[in-house]
């Protein structure tokens, strides 16, 4: 075999040495959902006459559901984010999963309206809030039948900013107006168009991600699927050693050059 084709087929196998052993790149992964809240006040209109006193609602929230005041009244609710039940995608779309229950119960208990399992599911531009609700009775001037369902949505929204998460970030966004589905209507009344837009509605979100994860061993020949530097040298000296060529080729400068790269100094 000539010289020439000696130093072509070493050449050939170092090259082909280093792209087998190494490191196999690894896919960015969406950052992790680690806690938050979401608000949402129903509607302004709608709190506000639960409260009057000829009306002589009580207003409840539960299993880690909170009521936001101010003035002495309630103007919002806050559920927590059930991070380990909620799946988001790196888009900002997904289910965030809530805890938290609400009831509110007025007018000498004629009206009674539940809520639980909420949860926010983001569908590109599109959004909405849903839950588990049961009805019973209705505000007086509404001839409803008691209703129960689950999984349903009760107002949908316009997603206009994206909740694409960020490793270590925070995202808070405000969807308003809000609309009623027919479940909302369902629950809350007649008085409520399906899909009219809601300007004293909302529905705020928000969200904190954790950190990216720092790899256990940043060294790279412990990594799956790569070798040491040491261990690729010494199979381009194994296959000069076969080729019979070990002595000469050593001597050569390009081969100088190539062994200094993996071979420890």
């Amino acid at each position: 075999m000539s010289r020439t084709s000696s130093l072509a087929l070493v050449t050939a196998a170092a090259v082909t040495s280093t792209a087998l052993f190494a490191p196999a790149a690894s896919a960015a992964e969406t950052p992790e959902l680690l806690s938050g809240n979401v608000t949402w006040n129903i509607k302004e209109s709608f709190l506000r006459y639960v409260q009057n006193p000829f009306v002589g609602s009580t207003i409840t929230a539960s299993d880690g559901a909170e009521k936001v005041e101010a003035e002495g009244k309630v103007v919002d609710f806050k559920l927590p984010v059930n991070a380990a039940d909620s799946a988001f995608n790196d888009k900002g779309e997904g289910t965030i999963d809530l805890d938290g229950a609400i009831r509110i119960e007025g007018h000498k208990g004629a009206m009674d309206i539940q809520m639980s399992d909420f949860k926010i599911v983001i569908n590109g531009n599109k959004g909405h809030l849903q839950a588990d609700y049961v009805r019973k009775g209705a505000k007086p001037d509404t001839d409803m039948d008691d209703a129960k369902n689950d999984d349903k949505p009760i107002v949908e929204f316009d997603v206009k900013e994206s909740l694409v998460p960020t490793a270590g970030g925070k995202k808070e966004i405000i969807f308003t107006p809000t609309a009623m589905t027919e479940s909302g209507v369902d629950i809350f009344g007649s008085s409520y168009k399906l899909g009219v837009p809601m300007e004293d509605s909302k529905v705020g979100v928000s969200l904190d991600f954790k950190n990216a994860e720092t790899p256990a061993n940043p060294n790279p020949s412990d990594q799956n699927g790569s070798t040491s530097p040491a261990a690729i040298g010494g199979i381009v000296v194994a296959v000069l050693a076969v080729l019979g060529g070990l002595a000469f080729a050593t001597t050569l400068p390009q081969i100088q050059a190539m062994l200094g790269q993996f071979l420890p100094h």
